[in-house]
């Protein structure tokens, strides 16, 4: 998946896009199938020299379904700062502002997406070639809906990006995460760490409030007067509080049925609980109509 940078007889210069990889691709899902986009990362200082180079994206067959070009270099070359390329209506679900263009050409269901010759990773059902090693595809049965892939770097404390993180399988180098596209304005947030401890996920408890999310709730009209929800926790190891219209948060399990509701607006809410007592500041919240 990454290729040294000896391989192309250069040494790390102030301006080079060849110590980047790969951090996240999201395939859209099926509400908004076209809000697709694939996050790179640098790992060393002065590496926003993209402008001309080209990302590309395949099938999973290994057919090309996009090329995609940066018009010219980003403007922070910062450490471990990343790059975003999206669709228009990636950029509308997220509320971000993406470094450049994305053609919708990603599948959940398997593909691949290189880097250049530099850095490429696969998913789902893909047999086809890339430009660079894949190893094993990663999420093995696709990409599920509404979900991405991110490169893992260190488990149980904040961490740099670094060339160890790769191991030419894509498999072992991703996992499966909640979204969250960051373009080259947002400042980095990953710090050195100086060892490893127990959790796993981009919030590890003992270190910020854990977020919650929602992973399926009924339509926004529905006749259904007992809906089901299903929610998770960007850590584990964590407690869910609920509730409903103005009741107290009370302990609850995903999936979570609701009692009997009456016709008319009703608003669910859901927070995360880690083992220290951190309590999500802002519980993912839902509003919905009960129809006969």
């Amino acid at each position: 998946m990454f290729i040294a940078l000896l391989a192309f007889g250069v040494t790390p210069a102030a301006a080079t896009f060849h110590l980047m990889m790969i951090r996240e691709v999201y395939p859209g899902s099926v509400a908004n199938p076209e809000a697709q986009y694939v996050e790179l990362q640098m790992w060393q200082s002065g590496q926003n020299h993209v402008g001309g180079h080209v990302l590309r994206s395949y099938d999973a067959a290994g057919n090309v379904t996009g090329v995609d070009t940066f018009p010219s270099d980003v403007p922070s070359g910062a450490n471990q700062s990343t790059l975003l390329l999206a669709t228009p209506q990636a950029e509308a679900q997220f509320g971000v502002v993406a470094d450049t263009s994305l053609a919708p050409g990603l599948s959940p269901s398997g593909g691949a997406v290189c880097w250049e010759a530099i850095d490429c990773v696969s998913w789902g059902n893909f047999s086809g070639e890339a430009t660079s090693p894949t190893g094993s595809p990663a999420a093995a049965g696709g990409i599920p809906d509404g979900m991405a892939l991110r490169r893992s770097i260190a488990r149980g404390c904040p961490t740099l990006l670094d060339p160890e993180d790769d191991h030419d399988s894509s498999a072992a180098d991703f996992e499966v995460v909640f979204p969250r596209p960051r373009p080259n304005s947002v400042p980095p947030t990953e710090t050195a760490c100086a060892a490893e401890g127990p959790g796993g996920g981009e919030n590890p408890s003992g270190q910020n409030p854990p977020q919650t999310f929602l992973r399926k709730k009924p339509p926004k009209r529905t006749s259904d007067r007992t809906p089901t929800f299903r929610f998770a926790a960007d850590e584990t190891g964590v407690r869910f509080e609920c509730r409903l219209d103005q009741k107290r948060f009370r302990p609850c399990r995903s999936p979570f049925t609701a009692p009997k509701l009456s016709l008319g607006r009703h608003r669910f809410q859901v927070r995360a609980r880690d083992s220290e007592g951190k309590v999500d500041p802002t519980p993912a919240s839902y509003r919905f109509r009960v129809v006969s």
